[in-house]
């Protein structure tokens, strides 16, 4: 009987002190709210937690890929540009990030969403025929994202089924994670069983390991990001520093690409001479699906998407003969039913000098056009 008492005890001192660091990681995440907003890792993307924290009533979440990565040379870049007293944003997403991790976190975090609106920034490259590879999808599936998603009752079976299937899928190669996903399925299917019971006990590790992961990087965080007045912001002048600091860092070519990713990327194919042969690029893809399930999730959740068309270099591209055209009306006419979408298509900047920073990411003038229509989108009543 002692030993029984005190199995018990030991069991009960566990789930207390599990609770008081929890409790900590809470407080100090709190205390250092708009330096963990800015932060960027993995973990701080999968954690609810730490979302339902740093999302208040003037934030955005955008959702997004490896545009999201800061390039140091662009003075506009969304995170230290668009933070103001009526406005501020929460970037979600690295390279690889697709439309099926944003479906997860979107049905996870729905309930963090103060003023229900995100952006959803749209890459041509996601639409490569097989969509996201089961290479990369390990590496940006949230576990705790996954199982928040299929926790939402106001999402249906028919949404969640389909993540689940495309989840299973992509991890053929991940053995351990699929293992993991299917339990998590099993327990979906039956809430009160064992599985059901695994799921809640995971659904718990994952949120205690993503919060101690970005507690511990609380020191190296930037903890003084600087306020911008967009009300009063003169866009106009924006854009034409903009232009000028395009000019600075673009100089070995003529499409506006940046020196250093020309010499190491795009010298040796342009040198290869220009392909005559032109056809419609990013056409064919799942991706696409993702994207319908992504909305239609959105949709029933009752969040407004500001969906954000990124083009490619329109000069590049026409140079190595991959025409976009067909992709970009084909992404205005799926988005188009949606009543809950508003559509920033920036496909028309296409072909502007400096609107790119590369081949596939925004630059000077891209963030200048992107951060005026978020700002706008955001604000407007």
């Amino acid at each position: 009987m002692r030993k029984i008492c005190a199995f018990i005890v030991g069991i009960l001192l566990f789930i207390a002190a599990v609770f008081c660091f929890d409790r900590h990681l809470d407080s100090s995440i709190s205390k250092n709210k708009e330096a963990v907003r800015n932060y960027r890792s993995y973990e701080r993307f999968w954690s609810y937690d730490i979302q339902k924290q740093v999302i208040d009533e003037n934030t955005l979440p955008i959702f997004g890929s490896s545009e999201l990565v800061s390039l140091g040379d662009c003075q506009s870049y969304i995170s230290s540009f668009l933070n103001s007293d009526d406005m501020n944003i929460v970037t979600i997403g690295g390279d690889y990030f697709q439309s099926l991790s944003h479906i997860m976190e979107l049905g996870s975090i729905e309930d963090c969403l103060k003023t229900k609106k995100v952006a959803l920034f749209l890459s041509p490259q996601w639409f490569e025929k097989g969509g996201i590879s089961s290479d990369a999808f390990p590496q940006r599936f949230g576990e705790e994202h996954f199982l928040n998603f299929l926790a939402n009752k106001r999402i249906s079976d028919k949404n969640k089924e389909y993540v689940i299937d495309r989840t299973l899928e992509l991890l053929k190669d991940s053995p351990i994670q699929l293992a993991r996903v299917e339990n998590y399925k099993k327990g979906y299917e039956n809430k009160l069983g064992i599985y059901g019971m695994y799921s809640k006990l995971m659904s718990e590790f994952w949120e205690l390991k993503d919060k101690y992961a970005v507690y511990k990087d609380l020191d190296s965080m930037e903890h003084n990001l600087p306020k911008v007045d967009l009300k009063n912001m003169d866009f106009t002048e924006m854009l034409n520093l903009a232009e000028e600091q395009g000019k600075v860092y673009c100089t070995n070519n003529d499409f506006g690409i940046h020196n250093q990713y020309w010499t190491d990327y795009v010298q040796e194919p342009f040198e290869n001479g220009e392909v005559e042969k032109k056809e419609q690029a990013f056409t064919e893809s799942i991706e696409y699906d993702d994207l319908t399930c992504f909305l239609d999730v959105a949709k029933e959740l009752g969040i407004e998407v500001i969906v954000v068309s990124i083009p490619v270099n329109g000069a590049w591209y026409d140079y190595q003969g991959m025409l976009c055209d067909d992709y970009y009306k084909k992404v205005a006419n799926l988005v188009k039913p949606y009543e809950n979408v508003a559509f920033v298509d920036m496909t028309p900047y296409a072909h502007e000098k400096y609107f790119m920073h590369d081949v596939m990411h925004l630059g000077w003038k891209g963030w200048t056009r992107v951060n005026e229509a978020l700002y706008r989108e955001f604000t407007k009543e």
